[in-house]
């Protein structure tokens, strides 16, 4: 085994690939839209966990007159504002990062490689999905705007142009995919793989003792372990991915009061500190964890259903 090889599956093809991760995106987004609102409103307010559902809460399980009303946790469910954003997203993600990779200059070498191959497919990403982020943000917290159209229109006249408009928070978007969160849980998924195989030299006995549990697993539930921990410890070492991620929040959700990346992280700051550019961190850091363990799963089970009816 190459100890030094990108975790990248490239004999499976970019149209696999793509399949493959339109697919995951799309299952982990349906299964997974309730986390997204609660990160939305916490970053919308600047606020911790306690106070994100407090405020979801009062929006939508009590009425105008102080009612409960429990249906009302069915509105946190919006699918449909972002589907295709997150559905295009992963479906380009890992293909055009290991497209761009391969065409590499030779003296990049693997690490900057990788970095710079992510950075320039982000930017891709981006273009092609920014704007349907944007509209996802913006319709799921104010859920009286019923359209992409009506939702356009505000953000152009807010910032005074189509491309503004379309693409507010673009640039906190981009920080928030950047290379550190995909090279992150690459690398940290590698190391496992990897310690798994042969220890690390000079290994702590508490570690040495873990991986000798992992290795008593089955393949498959061995590979479900070790995703579950990199996912863990990849979300949280990105603190920059979740002040990207604030601040594009921010400057989808109200364009007219955020009207650009400096000055929308220049008002966190002065207001929240740096406390102001984590929030939302927990609810993130499950809902990538949720989606690289249970929703993954879900759509690994569609996909043997969808091949038994194919039969």
């Amino acid at each position: 085994m190459d100890r030094d090889a990108l975790p990248f599956p490239k004999a499976a093809g970019f149209a696999a690939l793509s399949l493959n991760g339109a697919k995951g995106g799309a299952t982990k987004y349906v299964c997974l839209q309730y986390l997204n609102y609660a990160r939305w409103t916490s970053q919308q307010n600047s606020c911790n966990l306690s106070q994100s559902l407090r405020i979801m809460a009062s929006r939508h399980l009590k009425s105008a007159e102080g009612r409960w009303t429990p249906l009302g946790f069915l509105k946190f469910w919006r699918p449909s504002v972002t589907l295709l954003n997150e559905t295009v997203h992963w479906g380009m993600k890992v293909p055009l990062a290991m497209c761009l990779y391969d065409l590499r200059g030779d003296g990049l070498g693997p690490h900057a490689g990788l970095f710079v191959a992510v950075a320039v497919s982000t930017a891709g990403e981006v273009a092609l999905t920014g704007w349907s982020e944007r509209f996802g943000v913006h319709m799921g917290l104010k859920q009286h705007i019923r359209s992409y159209g009506e939702s356009f229109r505000i953000a152009k006249e807010a910032r005074g142009n189509a491309l503004a408009g379309a693409w507010a928070g673009a640039g906190g978007l981009w920080v928030r995919n950047f290379a550190w969160n995909f090279a992150f849980f690459e690398w940290m998924k590698r190391f496992l793989h990897n310690a798994v195989d042969r220890s690390p030299e000079n290994a702590p006995a508490w570690l040495e003792s873990h991986l000798a549990w992992l290795r008593s697993l089955e393949k498959k539930n061995q590979a479900n372990v070790l995703t579950f921990e990199a996912a863990t410890l990849g979300t949280y070492l990105t603190f920059f991915n979740m002040a990207g991620d604030n601040i594009k929040t921010k400057m989808q959700v109200d364009p007219e009061r955020y009207p650009s990346f400096r000055r929308t992280a220049q008002e966190i700051w002065a207001q929240h500190g740096l406390l102001g550019f984590a929030r939302g961190s927990l609810f993130k850091g499950i809902y990538l964890i949720l989606g690289s363990t249970l929703a993954i799963g879900i759509q690994e089970r569609l996909t043997e259903i969808m091949a038994a009816l194919l039969r």
